[in-house]
């Protein structure tokens, strides 16, 4: 039999994968919050990357209340998406966890929405039809959670090519 690996080189041998948490949050008309960060040349729903001493739960809830300054309940999941490793650019793969995030009427988002300057110069609620400001991928990604809420698929993992 051979060796065991001490288990820091052993998992120092497996590949890297990034995660991220990510929420739909809707007002009363179903329209989706998206926000613009300085540092994307297009739109993404509220969340980010996963610190190592969270669940992703955690994650999308405190992004939220980070970004948006908004303390909300991060509901059940909706999609899982799997992006593999992107060599030309050093991408690891990644794996992205869309929540429910709720629903808060317009009016009380507009007073209570407090955007994170530092890596955010806009958000908006926008109707399902406009999901394509996200990227091409974030805007795949909304679109089926938005089925998964009504109800027309199940939830599950979508993956996606380079």
């Amino acid at each position: 039999m051979a060796e065991l690996l001490p288990d820091p080189v052993f998992f120092a041998s497996l590949p890297k994968v990034y995660a991220s948490g990510a929420v739909i949050l809707r007002d009363e008309r179903d329209r989706v919050l998206i926000e613009k960060p300085s540092y994307r040349d297009h739109w993404l729903l509220p969340g980010g990357h996963v610190d190592p001493d969270e669940d992703v739960r955690m994650t999308a809830r405190r992004e939220v209340r980070e970004e948006l300054g908004l303390d909300i309940e991060v509901g059940r999941l909706l999609t899982v998406n799997w992006l593999p490793a992107l060599a030309e650019s050093g991408r690891p793969m990644g794996v992205h966890f869309v929540f429910d995030g709720g629903v808060i009427p317009a009016d009380v988002l507009e007073r209570e929405v407090v955007l994170q300057e530092s890596e955010l110069e806009e958000w908006r609620l926008v109707e399902e039809s406009q999901l394509h400001m996200l990227s091409t991928w974030g805007s795949r990604r909304a679109l089926t959670a938005m089925r998964v809420l009504r109800g027309e698929e199940p939830a599950d993992l979508i993956g996606f090519g380079v």
